[in-house]
């Protein structure tokens, strides 16, 4: 990839750098690393509830890409759902991240996801 930061930015977060986890305002493109946006909650990016995937977790870029996903027409909607089996990864991770009493405590946060009661069917 070589254009130019603005137009792709990697989402990735060195916390010596970066405690925020906040991208630049003026950015044209988004490289998602780690888990995408789709296969999390919309409350808040799962990325946080694995300790190997913190590296790539942002509340704020997370939200961003929902921005987007609000003016998608319904049918591209579809291909972001949620099935059974995405759910109880999320929940298994949730309850990991609840063990193992991750300090930022996003697995406290009420899931209010729309998608968790109106799962795709297979």
């Amino acid at each position: 990839h070589r254009l130019p930061k603005r137009v792709n930015t990697m989402k990735f977060f060195d916390e010596k750098i970066n405690k925020t986890h906040d991208l630049p305002e003026n950015l044209e493109g988004v490289h998602y690393l780690g888990l995408k946006p789709w296969v999390c909650y919309r409350d808040y990016d799962c990325n946080w509830d694995m300790s190997e995937r913190r590296v790539f977790a942002s509340d704020s870029v997370h939200g961003k890409w929902w921005n987007v996903y609000d003016k998608m027409s319904e049918q591209l909607k579809g291909y972001c759902g949620l099935n059974k089996e995405m759910e109880k990864r999320i929940e298994k991770w949730r309850k990991i991240a609840e063990n193992n009493n991750l300090s930022d405590r996003h697995w406290e946060i009420e899931v209010k996801d729309p998608r968790k009661t109106n799962l795709l069917v297979e």
